[in-house]
């Protein structure tokens, strides 16, 4: 019997992506090119990507391509579906105060720390999150705001229940489609001892968290930090394929 012609070029393309003719975090040729390449239609090169996207081979997201994630045949993947819900029920239950605003440039230490471009220019907003009925803080955290944007600010200190994020969208409608989030061990420093209710040394989580619209453009960065036993973040992972 013969092979379809979709699944002929999905399994070219998976040779390619094998031999690292087409390395993990290249983009492939667009859809037009394949199409003129292979000498197929429009919609046979769409079902071959969708054989290699169900594989969780490539992925494919508008304005950036079609993006090699991974080689046949390697350990199982697993992916973590984040979803804007989490964040919107910390903003609405742990409402921030914004205790200050400034504009900055990041220096190289700074830069590393937030994993951006040293001297990249931004709107910092410095905020104490709380929960009613508690004395403590629940953490602190640094947003760093694409500075066009920075009458947030203000818009912010009026809405505490809302996120950042959302009030972008809202105010200035640019979406933002993705969250980037990192979560390390850290330790209270000296500085923010005394704004967060807790001693010098003691235990804490760090989460860095990059906002990217469509593009993948950074809107917003923010870094928070919260003491033990003050917040927990749960992981489901899904294996992809």
């Amino acid at each position: 019997m013969a092979v379809a012609r979709y699944q002929q070029i999905s399994e070219d393309l998976t040779r390619q992506i094998s031999s690292g003719a087409l390395p993990v975090g290249s983009l492939l040729p667009t859809e037009m090119q394949l199409m003129d390449g292979y000498d197929a239609s429009r919609n046979t090169v769409r079902m071959a990507l969708q054989q290699l996207q169900a594989r969780g081979l490539i992925s494919r997201r508008r304005n950036r391509g079609t993006m090699v994630e991974a080689v046949p045949g390697g350990a199982a993947n697993f992916i973590q579906s984040m979803s804007f819900d989490d964040l919107v029920t910390l903003a609405s239950t742990a409402r921030r105060q914004i205790v200050g605003s400034e504009d900055v440039v990041l220096d190289t230490a700074a830069a590393r720390l937030l994993q951006c471009q040293p001297g990249s220019r931004w709107f910092r907003l410095s905020m104490l999150r709380g929960v009613a009925g508690k004395a403590r803080p629940l953490g602190w955290t640094d947003a760093y705001v694409d500075p066009h944007y920075r009458q947030v600010g203000d818009i912010a200190a009026d809405q505490p229940d809302k996120l950042l994020a959302d009030l972008i969208e809202s105010h200035f409608g640019r979406r933002v489609e993705g969250v980037e989030q990192t979560v390390s061990a850290c330790a209270v420093s000296e500085q923010m001892a005394q704004s967060l209710g807790a001693a010098k040394g003691t235990p804490a989580l760090r989460v860095l968290r990059h906002y990217r619209d469509a593009a993948r453009a950074l809107i917003i960065v923010t870094s928070s930090l919260y003491p033990e036993s003050r917040y927990s973040i749960v992981t489901t992972l899904v294996r992809s394929r």
